[in-house]
């Protein structure tokens, strides 16, 4: 068992629990990786997920579902693949017969980096998948094939001409299939050949100082900023598996900061004054921390994404309040009209009237 400072490894596999939701938020629920696992690896103690080191096969099928990178396996980086993609010459086949581990190394940021620096179809080899030992419940199938959809449907939206393909039936042995496993040994041996820069290239990110985005999301938006100036549209109302947006009524808000202080990628950030709330699609992840922890419920989800605001990630100021001093208690309160008396106060008043009466009055 680990603590929260504690790098669990199982073999090849690795859990840092520092990175993990359930130890950024106490109250986070997040169980993705316990749902996908097929072993019982993962399991809840005292809140905080920890693995299993005896459990663990080191399938990787659950990494590429983790929103944050705190699962690796050393022996595959799928950042790394997924950014030396482009420079493969004949396209490979992601399968994990040939080319990959479990196909549920990758999400669904990854698949687009592929799709959009590539310029060229991405191929999944599916059909292994319902009959394999990992695939208890059809429950890692599932989540590999949402992610392909999720993928599809983004690439539609933004009107981009390559997909995420898929074979769901094994082929028999042809000319053509001959050629795509010469294609395989090939890139096979450029793997191997580049290694050190696979296996290091998340390790690496994640050394960085205060560097809390996830290495695949970054990816994503500097593959964005290559390709925003030729969409038709930039700008979409409906909603995204891939993107999250924010809103903050500015009557509930009281402007205690706890969005901002457990926000885990800084994409809810307080002005220079502390006045106000900045949110950056961009480094939004979809947790929900921000919504959960706020006493008021004055933070909810809308839909909607701006693709030029999430790749150079751009700020939206969410709410901002003048503070004023409070004429009962004599302390600053974000102000929002009427008399220049703070909710606290207000509401006390208002169920302690009694109280205030008078003797002579009752």
């Amino acid at each position: 068992m680990g603590n929260i400072n504690f790098v669990q490894k199982s073999n090849l596999f690795s859990y840092t629990a520092t990175r993990c939701l359930r130890n950024e938020y106490y109250h986070n629920d997040c169980t993705i990786c316990i749902d996908m696992c097929p072993k019982g690896a993962f399991v809840i103690v005292r809140n905080k997920l920890t693995l299993f080191e005896n459990e663990c096969v080191g399938c990787a099928g659950c990494i590429g579902s983790c929103p944050t990178e705190a699962l690796e396996i050393e022996s595959f980086d799928p950042n790394g693949y997924a950014a030396s993609y482009q420079y493969i010459e004949e396209a490979p086949i992601l399968s994990c017969k040939v080319t990959t581990p479990c196909l549920g190394v990758f999400d669904v940021e990854h698949y687009s980096v592929m799709a959009l620096r590539g310029e060229r179809n991405v191929t999944c080899d599916l059909s292994h998948c319902a009959g394999c030992v990992l695939n208890e419940n059809g429950k890692l199938e599932s989540s590999m094939r949402e992610k392909i959809n999720a993928t599809n449907q983004f690439l539609e939206m933004i009107k981009t001409p390559h997909r995420i393909e898929s074979i769901d039936e094994k082929e028999e042995q042809s000319d053509r299939r001959a050629l795509f496993r010469k294609g395989f040994e090939k890139v096979k041996e450029t793997i191997a050949e580049e290694s050190v820069a696979h296996v290091s290239m998340t390790t690496a990110h994640h050394k960085l100082p205060d560097q809390k985005m996830p290495l695949k999301r970054i990816l994503l938006k500097n593959s964005l900023k290559e390709i925003v100036s030729g969409l038709e549209s930039t700008l979409f109302l409906e909603g995204s598996p891939l993107f999250f947006n924010k809103q903050i009524s500015f009557e509930a808000c009281t402007n205690c900061g706890d969005c901002t202080q457990f926000c885990p990628t800084d994409a809810l950030f307080p002005t220079s004054d502390k006045q106000g709330i900045f949110f950056s699609q961009g480094k939004c992840i979809g947790c929900a921390i921000c919504e959960d922890i706020c006493k008021p419920n004055a933070i909810s989800s809308k839909e909607g994404f701006d693709l030029v605001s999430i790749a150079y990630e751009r700020a939206e100021q969410l709410v901002y309040y003048e503070m004023v001093t409070c004429h009962e208690c004599r302390c600053p309160y974000p102000y929002k009209g009427g008399d220049p008396i703070c909710d606290r106060c207000s509401s006390f008043m208002a169920n302690h009237a009694n109280m205030f009466t008078l003797a002579r009055d009752m």
